[in-house]
Parts: C-alpha cells; sequence; structure tokens
C-alpha cells in the first residue's frame, strides 16, 4: 500500500473511532507508519483529510436504489439490506461520513447537490411510480412519501450499525415491520 492510502486507512480508522477533535496528524501519520511532515505533504491539513476519506463514501451513500421493477416490499427490503451490507463491509465509512457532515459546511456543500443529483431524484421516481402502479398511497405528493420512506430506512441504517450494533437484530422482522408502517399507516387497525 501506498503512503498516501495508508494515511487515508488510518485517518478513517482514527476519525471513527475517536471523532475529529479527538484525533491529532501525529496519530494518523504514526498508525500510517509515517512521519507528520510526510503527512502535512500529501494533506495540507487535518480538515482536508477528512474531506479525502469522506468523499469516497459520501459519493457511494447518492447512489440511487435500482431494481424498481421489483415489488415495493421486495425493492424496500432490497434497498435496506444493501445499505446495512455496504455499511457493515466499510464500518469506518458512515461514522466518517456522518463526523464530516456535522462538522464541515464544506462537506455538506459538497453532498447536498450530489445527494439531491444522485439519490434524491431517483428515490421520488421510485416512490411515484409505486404509487401509480397503487402499491403506495395517492393522496400523499411522491416527495414527502420519499422523504418518510428514506426516513424510515436512515433511521433503521443508523441503529443497526452505529447506535446499537450489538443487539440481536433480526433484519427480516425488522424491514417487515418498516414495511407494515410504510404501508398501512401508524394507526390502529380499528381506526382505518
Amino acid at each position: 500500500m501506498d503512503t498516501v492510502h495508508r494515511i487515508l486507512a488510518a485517518a478513517e480508522r482514527l476519525f471513527a473511532e475517536r471523532g475529529f477533535a479527538g484525533t491529532r496528524t501525529a496519530d494518523i501519520a504514526r498508525a500510517a507508519q509515517v512521519t507528520e511532515r510526510t503527512l502535512f505533504k500529501h494533506f495540507p491539513d487535518k480538515q482536508t483529510l477528512l474531506h479525502q476519506v469522506s468523499r469516497p463514501a459520501m459519493i457511494a451513500a447518492a447512489v440511487a436504489p435500482q431494481g424498481t421493477d421489483a415489488p415495493f416490499d421486495a425493492w424496500f427490503a432490497n434497498v435496506l439490506r444493501e445499505r446495512v451490507a455496504a455499511a457493515q463491509a466499510a464500518p469506518h465509512a458512515l461514522r466518517v461520513v456522518l463526523i464530516d457532515l456535522l462538522t464541515s459546511a464544506e462537506a455538506r456543500r459538497y453532498f447536498a447537490p450530489l445527494w439531491k443529483r444522485e439519490l434524491w431524484g431517483g428515490m421520488v421516481k421510485a416512490i411515484a411510480r409505486y404509487q401509480a402502479r397503487g402499491e403506495l398511497r395517492q393522496d400523499l405528493d411522491a416527495e414527502p412519501l420519499a422523504r418518510m420512506v428514506l426516513s424510515l430506512m436512515l433511521g433503521y441504517l443508523l441503529s443497526r450499525t452505529l447506535v446499537a450494533p450489538a443487539l440481536a437484530w433480526d433484519d427480516d422482522k425488522e424491514i417487515a415491520r418498516l414495511l407494515a408502517v410504510i404501508q398501512r399507516g401508524a394507526v390502529s387497525a380499528g381506526q382505518v
């Protein structure tokens, strides 16, 4: 592994474990087995290093869900399983993206148009197709419904992979419950 990749890998791990403020450039250099001077030769400051670490994960996070030919329940379950698997395969990436988005206006300016262009538009179109097919309620506009679906997905992803990954999760049951809320709402059966 070359020097830049070693620095990026060490930075990703340390930022995810310690946070941005709790990570010193000296620690990153030591973990990458380079001098701090070498680190600064490639990255002018710690913020730039954080951005370089988070950008690939931001791009990956903005990929629009595919497969809208499947029924909504299968599409939803597949998208959520794919996102959980991606977060588990690269456990530090999601944390680093969140750190960057929460601490940097520059990161938010970078991610917002990417997210809107690559993910949001595809999500709204997918929801509109499911509404047109009669699989989702049609009395709401596609955008607010897409926000609700995306919020449930993101909430599950964060809970499952970052907040409480050690809990005994049953993805099939949890996804079925989320689908029930989306498809039937949160009212009791007697109120429908």
